[in-house]
């Protein structure tokens, strides 16, 4: 069973990922949820890289419950967008997160906190920000494991599909205002031009009727839309 390495990770060190790396093929990432009309993209992120990071490091396959997180943890941040790291502190201190099973569904609002005495959460040991660096991410990626991140949604709303290159006109990168969950990265070699594109293989939670079933593949290499701006990972017990 894999052990998180805990060397770190910096900027111009040797690399050790592969060209290409996507962790859906390994069965470690739930399937794509839906929001809904509650801005809590928050819970999403942080409930699939948990999720993803559980299945990686214990073999464990749950779903968990992001009604749970908005209902319980202590900021009431409820439908409203939070930087994730926030988040993960308050999840140590939760005592870890309870598996859907053992919570109420998700209602696209926040309620008081319902959990039971009787139930367990499942324990989370920590998390770790990741360096404003896409070759960093990428390392991270390949060693850790699926990432969150904060981005600008503005021209998530418009995407069908394909490798989003948006400029920072069209997607600001300092105006960040959505989670998502990097799930590995790619590169795309144009047939004709022999051009090649890295992009970022992005899950959203806004249901498999968005995009790629529910995916996003973002340009990587020149932070669009701000994808480098608050990313985070983690550690699972």
């Amino acid at each position: 069973m894999p052990t998180y390495n805990t060397t770190s990770v910096s900027a111009g060190s040797s690399t050790s990922a592969p060209l290409y790396f996507d962790w859906r093929l390994t069965d470690c990432v739930s399937p794509v949820k839906d929001q809904g009309q509650c801005d809590a993209c928050w819970a999403f992120s942080v409930i699939g890289n948990i999720e993803s990071h559980l299945c990686i490091y214990r073999n464990q396959r749950v779903v968990l419950s992001e009604q749970y997180l908005i209902d319980c943890e202590s900021h009431k941040t409820g439908c409203n967008f939070t930087p994730t790291s926030k988040i993960y502190a308050e999840i140590v201190n939760l005592g870890g997160v309870l598996k859907e099973e053992d919570y109420f569904p998700y209602t696209e609002n926040i309620h008081w906190c319902r959990a039971r005495c009787d139930t367990q959460p499942i324990p989370v040991a920590g998390f770790r920000k990741v360096e404003a660096n896409e070759e960093i991410m990428k390392e991270c990626v390949f060693q850790y494991g699926p990432l969150t991140a904060a981005i600008n949604s503005a021209s998530l709303h418009k995407y069908k599909g394909g490798i989003d290159e948006p400029t920072d006109g069209q997607c600001p990168p300092d105006s960040v205002d959505h989670h998502v969950l990097i799930v590995g990265y790619s590169e795309y070699e144009d047939p004709d031009t022999g051009k090649r594109t890295p992009y970022w293989i992005i899950k959203n939670s806004w249901g498999t009727n968005f995009g790629d079933n529910g995916y996003y593949y973002l340009v990587r290499g020149r932070n669009a839309c701000g994808i480098t701006t608050d990313v985070s990972f983690s550690f699972v017990k």
